[in-house]
């Protein structure tokens, strides 16, 4: 019987054949490799995998330059959870065929397995450099940066993928997001177009179609933006914020509040977009009295639960400060602004309900050299406003606050970096 009927046997499905095909050849010729490797891969698909090892090892040690049969090597010893062989199977492989993605991403594939990061990482970004779209690669990276706790860089690589064509029949909102996450702005503000084109006047692909685009930019976010977004975001809010993105604001509202006034409850407060109620604790100490203002429904349901505030209203902040003159002495301000371009209305009624030698505290995204800013503020392309600090500090003044504090401070990271801030404390300018 020979070899070649063997082949075309398991080619064929017909494994028993091939299997008795190989054993005649190899009773004439024991150290016949080709024989020696297929019977090996019989032996796997049959379950019986240490003699299949045996069988594939000689094979290889026949044939050393194969790399192809290492690749096999590697795949059954794999599969058997022989990851430092298989490592080494495929580290062979690779030698002979360095310019093979797949071989590569084998290999970074078992390191991982390993616990071999570090090692795993240089393989599959050199399978990836191989082949810049190899999908089994990437998904391999982002498996690697989610084992080591960094999600944001694993997003990274899942949307490289998600991205890829085809794209018929992907969520227009997701790929707009994922070329955001990648940088790829112009396409991101085509994808929100094309969402657009699908939901006509959906306020979330209006607002971020501005925002990448960097055309048509409102003064402030659409209260139905605001309010579509956070309605959303609302169950999973704190904990995408605080745990995955380290989001500060709170904290910072506390440390502008402990620079002006030691906790005795002395302040009736306002929060401008209180949202789910994360500065509740850090206001309590201060505060006999506290507000919350927010156009999320269901944030504000998160809010009443935290028992901080006194009174909850569904409301656009500056419409519900002009109908409320001089009702507090504190109104603070966490991430609230970022949806607000243009300031110097919003602080005209901030300082409007504020009573003499009241205080503001807030925060903001501070514009980068980099950033588009005209008029005073820009619109990132993650939909949030920035501002500079100069402009801001020359609106405080001209609506009667004068600027008491200014300090840089990271607000949340954004896409694995810190998102740069400023934390501003303003008093009211007495009237006599």
């Amino acid at each position: 019987m020979s070899l070649q009927t063997a082949l075309d046997d398991h080619l064929a499905g017909r494994l028993e054949q091939a299997a008795r095909a190989y054993v005649a050849v190899l009773a004439e010729d024991p150290a016949q490799p080709v024989a020696l490797h297929y019977l090996g891969i019989y032996l796997h698909q049959v379950g019986r995998h240490e003699e299949a090892i045996e069988k594939l090892q000689q094979a290889s040690a026949l044939r050393p330059d194969n790399a192809e049969w290492h690749n096999d090597f590697g795949n059954v010893l794999f599969a058997v959870d022989r990851f430092d062989e298989a490592a080494r199977s495929y580290a062979a492989a690779a030698e002979l065929l360095p310019d093979e993605p797949a071989i590569w991403t084998s290999l970074g594939t078992a390191r991982l397995e390993t616990g071999r990061s570090a090692e795993a990482l240089a393989a599959l970004e050199r399978a990836v450099r191989l082949s810049p779209e190899y999908v089994p690669a990437m998904q391999q990276l982002a498996r690697l940066h989610t084992a080591a706790g960094d999600n944001l860089q694993a997003s990274r690589w899942q949307c490289r993928v998600f991205v890829l064509p085809p794209l018929e029949g992907k969520s227009h909102e997701m790929l707009g997001k994922a070329f955001y996450i990648l940088e790829r702005y112009a396409e991101a503000a085509q994808s929100y177009r094309q969402w657009l084109q699908q939901s006509p006047g959906n306020p979330i692909a209006q607002h971020l179609l501005a925002a990448c685009a960097q055309f048509g930019i409102p003064v402030r976010a659409a209260d139905r933006y605001v309010e579509a977004h956070f309605d959303a975001f609302a169950e999973m809010f704190d904990a995408n914020l605080v745990e995955s993105l380290s989001y500060r604001g709170p904290q910072l509202i506390g440390e502008g509040l402990a620079s002006i006034a030691a906790p005795a409850r002395q302040f009736e407060a306002v929060d401008l977009g209180c949202g789910t109620g994360l500065c509740g604790p850090v206001l309590t100490p201060f505060c006999h009295r506290i507000v919350g203002l927010d156009l999320s429904a269901r944030m504000l349901e998160k809010a009443a639960a935290r028992g901080s505030y006194a009174e909850l209203h569904k409301t656009e902040i500056g419409a519900w400060l002009q109908r409320n003159p001089a009702c507090c002495d504190l109104a603070v301000a966490a991430d609230t602004l970022i949806y607000v371009g243009a300031l110097d209305t919003l602080f005209g009624h901030v300082s409007g309900a504020l009573r003499n030698e009241g205080h503001f505290i807030f925060t903001i995204e501070r514009a980068l050299p980099d950033d588009a800013v005209a008029e005073g503020f820009g619109l990132h392309a993650s939909g949030r406003y920035r501002h500079r600090q100069d402009d801001v500090e020359t609106l405080l003044d001209l609506n009667g606050l004068q600027t008491l504090q200014c300090s840089p401070h990271p607000l949340r990271t954004e896409i694995g970096e810190p998102v740069a801030g400023l934390l501003f404390v303003a008093r009211k300018r007495a009237v006599s």
